[in-house]
């Protein structure tokens, strides 16, 4: 494990996450406790190989940028509302488009906004971040640069969620599993560009991974049943993409204000 980590990374994340989740889809039930247990297995994962390879001085440099908070203000303003703003622009279009209105899904959520981005956060998004990006995102880059890096950072990520569409009453059984990928792969270029561009900071990364799981979840996007219609999901990964693309053709994931140390690994 000491000279292939990223290996053993990624071989322990898929199989504890796995062995959890497989029992909700033989039983074809969600069920909590599995579902969020399999979600910090990323970052028991990173947390286990660095001991074994590196102490406590290597679990602080993984630790430590969960606590990186100085970089501009325009970082923590797009982490938090950009995936509205293409939401709400998708919605924009759908209306315009003449298509059956779209309603909330529940309308109380607009008003416990807060506590649905608490609940993504400490129930979701900081089992994944420490290890996909604090752990395999260095030594990606470090070997293949920010772009490519992404795109297979992005590719395994999005099929590590592969068991939960297989899974009758979790949302992800109600989109189609190759937009999905799509998707994960530009919000994984989104994500190496404001991570190289907060200096390695993993608060900016969990602030946009938990601010997009909230607005996508509260407002009207996924197709949840009786409504099934996907075009609003189209547009939005659409304009991800165009973002992604923009990002990708001005040069900007290999960003010069990024001071990380990055150690040289093995895949």
């Amino acid at each position: 494990m000491r000279f292939n980590r990223l290996t053993a990374f990624f071989f322990m994340t898929f199989t504890i996450t796995w062995l959890c989740w497989f029992p909700m889809m033989i039983l074809n039930e969600d069920i909590i406790i599995l579902r969020i247990a399999g979600t910090f297995s990323p970052l028991f994962s990173s947390i286990a190989i660095v001991l074994s390879t590196e102490r406590k001085d290597g679990l602080i440099r993984l630790l430590r940028p969960n606590l990186q908070w100085r970089f501009p203000l325009r970082y923590y303003l797009f982490a938090l509302f950009s995936t509205a703003a293409f939401s709400l622009v998708s919605i924009g279009i759908y209306t315009l488009l003449d298509r059956e209105p779209l309603v909330f899904n529940d309308i109380k959520k607009i008003y416990l906004i807060i506590v649905v981005f608490m609940y993504v956060l400490f129930t979701s998004v900081l089992g994944e971040e420490t290890g996909w990006r604090g752990f395999a995102l260095p030594i990606l880059q470090n070997r293949f640069g920010p772009l490519k890096a992404s795109v297979i950072l992005g590719l395994i990520w999005g099929m590590w969620h592969l068991p939960l569409f297989l899974i009758q009453g979790n949302f992800h059984s109600h989109i189609p599993f190759l937009l999905f990928l799509v998707q994960e792969i530009a919000l994984s270029i989104v994500i190496t560009w404001l991570y190289n561009s907060t200096a390695g900071s993993l608060l900016i990364v969990h602030i946009f991974h938990s601010a997009s799981n909230t607005t996508v979840g509260v407002l009207p996007i996924l197709p949840y049943p009786p409504r099934n219609d996907l075009l609003p999901l189209y547009l939005i990964c659409s304009l991800l993409i165009l973002f992604s693309l923009f990002l990708i053709l001005t040069n900007r994931l290999d960003s010069s204000s990024n001071k990380k140390e990055i150690v040289t690994d093995e895949v």
